[in-house]
């Protein structure tokens, strides 16, 4: 349900700026960057604590990576689940808990951003 909300406001970010014309491949390839950064920074984090090894060995692997989950988002979002999704959302029994979703999705953007370069500080160099 989560993940639902995400890729909604994504999409309707995408509908509302400045190429609208593709709102379902963007929203695809936003959502799958972002899912694709918290791998990041999960993978790294374990890495620089020496309990596994970083995944992303090259920045081709990290390329490849983001296109296969936002085609799998791709797939998995159809116009027909995104219709039932807008309607999902757009019920009255929605209403009262939106402004606590949106809280949520900006505390899940702020925190994917910060956790990036956050990361960079913690052991500066140093990703075996």
């Amino acid at each position: 349900m989560i993940f639902d909300f995400f890729f909604l406001k994504f999409y309707n970010g995408i509908l509302k700026s400045s190429i609208p014309e593709t709102p379902r491949f963007g929203a695809s390839f936003f959502f799958g960057l972002f899912i694709n950064f918290n791998i990041f920074i999960v993978s790294a984090l374990f890495s620089k604590l020496d309990i596994l090894p970083f995944i992303y060995f090259n920045r081709i692997m990290a390329g490849i990576a983001t296109i296969i989950i936002a085609a799998i988002v791709f797939i998995i979002y159809k116009k027909s689940r995104i219709e039932a999704i807008k309607l999902k959302f757009a019920e009255d029994k929605f209403k009262p808990k939106k402004k606590v979703w949106n809280i949520m999705f900006i505390l899940y953007l702020v925190f994917t951003i910060v956790a990036f370069f956050a990361l960079a500080f913690y052991k500066p160099g140093y990703l075996p």
